[in-house]
């Protein structure tokens, strides 16, 4: 590691944000030979430059940054988990499964809701990688659209039949996410969202509907547009 590049990747971790974003992008135009040394440091980095280091390594699309990113997943942060299982499925690192495996079983056993973003994050991954199937309905699949930022969307105004054709196969939907896609750029919509929390120590049969029911709830709560799109989040029986 050069002098320069230990001092840029130190800042990573600098007293205030504008000094770490600065050694970041500092780091991206020095171009792929970060990878190495940032690699090998990252480890002995705070949550914040750990975030930074991932952003770097998504920026070059190396997965030879695959071992450190898989280190990650043991963080006590949970933003630094979220990310790196998201990297390691962007990047492509195959011998992330066993350890995305793992990090995913550990969540669970937390008890928190499958609907927060670190599973959500480690489910996309093992999809990507080829180690989870995702369920994709016919109609679904059929009804599928890209909205030019996301390319597994749906027109807003089927949202309420992709909804209905997932719980029909037994998949609980466990939200779904408004984007607004007009010529300068695709933007993020609020709509009503239910408090309710799923049971799912209930039958699974019962938690698809009470799934279905509240999603249909919200879906209903607002105006379909030709502009609007929805992302969709599901889970199948087998991700408990």
């Amino acid at each position: 590691m050069t002098e320069d590049l230990g001092r840029l990747i130190a800042l990573l971790d600098g007293e205030t944000t504008d000094i770490a974003e600065g050694a970041k992008y500092d780091l991206i135009d020095a171009g792929s030979h970060v990878i190495e040394p940032l690699a090998a440091a990252v480890g002995s980095l705070e949550p914040f430059g750990q975030l930074s280091a991932i952003e770097i390594f998504e920026h070059f699309g190396d997965p030879t940054a695959g071992p450190a990113l898989i280190g990650l997943l043991d963080s006590d942060a949970c933003t630094v988990r979220e990310w790196s299982a998201d990297a390691l499925g962007r990047l492509g690192v195959r011998e992330a499964v066993p350890a995305l495996r793992d990090a995913y079983r550990r969540q669970r056993l937390t008890g928190e809701p499958p609907d927060w973003s670190e599973p959500v994050a480690i489910r996309r991954a093992l999809t990507v990688l080829g180690a989870r199937r995702e369920v994709v309905p016919p109609a679904t699949a059929a009804l599928r659209a890209d909205d030019g930022s996301h390319p597994d969307s749906w027109p807003s105004a089927r949202l309420a039949d992709v909804i209905d054709d997932l719980a029909d196969h037994d998949q609980v939907v466990l939200y779904f996410q408004l984007w607004r896609v007009v010529p300068a750029g695709t933007y993020w919509e609020r709509h009503e969202v239910l408090d309710s929390v799923l049971d799912l120590t209930r039958p699974w049969r019962q938690v698809v509907e009470d799934a279905r029911e509240t999603a249909l709830i919200e879906a209903d709560a607002f105006v379909p547009r030709p502009e609007l799109f929805a992302t969709v989040e599901w889970i199948d029986h087998a991700d408990l």
